[in-house]
């Protein structure tokens, strides 16, 4: 999750990257950053980013489920991010 706090309303984008044995070049090209949280580490500090936490846990299950049959992957992607500030869902790197 990428975060930020911005006159005390919370923003950011979730992510939820695969990598799976048949595509994961794009995770090799940058797509995983293991950065901390820098000087204001609002992971810890900010309460809402229990919600953000738990939607990107349901979207890392769904797409879990997608590889394992149980939901329809018309797609294939295996990147796929959420905006919070325009409720926006977006898919990449489609198998």
């Amino acid at each position: 999750m990428g975060l930020e706090l911005v006159n005390g309303s919370l923003g950011g984008i979730l992510r939820v990257t695969t990598s799976t044995p048949e595509k994961r070049e794009h995770v090799h090209a940058g797509r995983i950053s293991f950065a901390g949280g820098g000087e204001r580490d609002i992971y810890a500090s900010n309460i809402q980013v229990a919600d953000l936490n738990a939607l990107n846990a349901v979207l890392a299950v769904i797409k879990w489920k997608k590889l394992r049959g149980f939901y329809r992957d018309l797609e294939g992607e295996h990147h796929s991010s959420y905006t919070t500030d325009g409720n926006m869902l977006l898919n990449e790197d489609q198998a």
